[in-house]
């Protein structure tokens, strides 16, 4: 798993941005009225002296985790972007957006019904965001397709708009951390694995966030233990 960020800066702000896990790091300089290209831009086809690619066939690259792929003010650069993923057949990349109503604008002319090795990923936090977003991930044409339901604020019924498994490959859901961290309740998890499962589509609870709510009880959950608690929960299946 390689995290690839060829551009920082989210200027989308939605409910699930309010505690933005980005400024917990380094990258809170950012500016938010500009994007920073980033100085490793083009490390996904560069070479050692061997003539090997310094980033090893076979990974998932997760693409923007701490920007948007779809960001406006990066569309001058997205094409070269989309020149190295058609060169890295080796690679499958993970594209996450808030943006996705700009995905068939900004495709590649030679997209067609998508590249074997991108999965688009659309991110949700509650039923509104769902609501707007999924219905564009829908229509586009791309071999794969998966949802970020993280931090997952609210109830969402997923069985409004996805009907089946060719709709979405898997789903990911997750608890918000970091200072001022809202809660994720137990019973929202499960309905979404219950609804998935029904839907034949993969479910993954990763991570409960600083708080879950379980049987109107408010647990903290120290960071050391947020994955391996959302592993236990029984919650995510294939």
């Amino acid at each position: 798993m390689f995290t690839y960020n060829p551009w920082l800066g989210c200027h989308k702000i939605s409910p699930g941005c309010l505690n933005c896990y980005v400024f917990a790091y380094k990258d809170s300089k950012i500016d938010s009225n500009n994007i920073i290209l980033n100085k490793n831009f083009e490390i996904l086809v560069k070479k050692d002296r061997r003539g090997h690619y310094i980033i090893t066939g076979g990974q998932d690259v997760i693409v923007c985790q701490k920007s948007d792929f779809l960001l406006e003010e990066a569309d001058l650069y997205r094409p070269r972007l989309y020149e190295m993923i058609k060169e890295r057949k080796d690679l499958h990349f993970i594209l996450l957006t808030k943006r996705i109503e700009r995905a068939t604008k900004t495709l590649p002319d030679d997209w067609g019904n998508g590249y074997a090795n991108v999965t688009f990923t659309v991110s949700c936090e509650n039923q509104a965001t769902f609501d707007e977003r999924v219905p564009h991930l829908l229509a586009l044409k791309a071999c794969s397709k998966s949802l970020m339901l993280a931090p997952l604020l609210d109830e969402i019924d997923i069985t409004k708009l996805v009907k089946k498994q060719t709709d979405i490959d898997y789903i990911n859901c997750g608890g918000e951390n970091f200072t001022g961290a809202r809660p994720i309740y137990f019973d929202h998890i499960k309905k979404l694995s219950l609804d998935s499962l029904k839907l034949g589509i993969p479910f993954y609870f990763f991570d409960t966030g600083a708080f879950l709510v379980k049987d109107n009880k408010k647990y903290f959950i120290p960071l050391n233990k947020r994955y391996s608690q959302a592993f236990l929960a029984n919650l995510s299946h294939n």
